[in-house]
């Protein structure tokens, strides 16, 4: 017999105290079939309907380099100090958007979805991590297209090319850690939602993506300051693996500090927010 004081052991728990975390990553991991066909089906239904169908996982960022390419390759020249720029540019423009399509996705997640919400029990965080798996696979044609403009170029693959996989998880840590906390404090504040496109596109100019911050910021200090923008970060990463861009070992701990406090502190910060989901008032 327990007393009052004793922890329950039938399984149950009093409904408003959150699940235990152990329970709730073992919840989470038996529905890993959800969390891996959902997305998969939504990017074969997502341009069903259209003459080109999938290819326009890969025609999206194709034409997004082309414009940027055309305007600040050609038009308007920023390319100082790069050598081979549309390399440059395939590779920040392509890196950069990685993240952003995993965080907004992920901010509209739990409103998108308050439907199933409200009928079906299970681990909010399904939502944003399945949105971020489904952001994973379509990076898959987006990656072979890096990989033939990388050797197209003339850049031979490089013991570098190694820390591709580490790269990428390091960065869909950081990207998925971030969509948690956006799913968070966009279901609080629904504004988010609006100010995100905004938010990123500042970050886009900043991040250098389209130019060299080696070349246009000369102070060591400034430009040490640049690895507290995560964006930064990664897009200097995937240029130094594939190109042998500038990077120091300041960027490379940044890029592993960044997915480690992203991962642990936005999964914090959602799943306090868990017995909210769906509430109205």
């Amino acid at each position: 017999m327990t007393t009052p004081t004793e922890p329950s052991t039938d399984g149950l728990f009093p409904i408003g105290r959150p699940t235990p975390l152990g329970i709730y990553l073992r919840d989470l991991w038996a529905r890993r079939d959800y969390i891996v066909r959902v997305p998969l089906n939504d990017l074969r239904s997502q341009n069903a309907h259209t003459l080109l169908g999938g290819a326009w996982l890969v025609l999206n960022p194709l034409l997004q380099v082309g414009v940027y390419f055309l305007v600040f390759g050609v038009i308007m020249p920023i390319d100082r100090g790069v050598d081979s720029y549309l390399v440059f540019l395939t590779l920040g423009v392509f890196a950069f958007h990685y993240s952003q399509r995993i965080i907004s996705d992920g901010a509209r997640s739990m409103v998108s979805s308050m439907g199933l919400i409200r009928t079906l029990r299970f681990p909010r965080a399904t939502l944003p991590l399945s949105n971020s798996v489904g952001q994973a696979v379509a990076f898959g044609p987006v990656f072979a297209v890096m990989l033939v403009v990388v050797v197209a170029h003339g850049n031979a693959p490089t013991a570098r090319w190694l820390l591709l996989p580490v790269l990428f998880a390091l960065q869909s840590m950081f990207s998925l850690g971030a969509s948690f906390a956006a799913a968070r404090f966009n279901h609080l504040y629904r504004d988010l939602e609006n100010l995100l496109p905004f938010v990123f596109r500042l970050l886009f100019y900043v991040s250098g993506v389209l130019y060299s911050v080696d070349h246009y910021v000369d102070d060591a200090l400034l430009r040490g300051l640049f690895a507290l923008n995560p964006m930064y970060v990664y897009v200097t990463a995937w240029r130094w693996v594939m190109v042998g861009g500038p990077a120091t070992v300041v960027e490379a701990a940044a890029a592993v500090a960044w997915a480690l406090v992203a991962l642990v502190a936005g999964f914090a910060v959602f799943r306090a927010g868990e017995q909210t989901y769906g509430r109205t008032g």
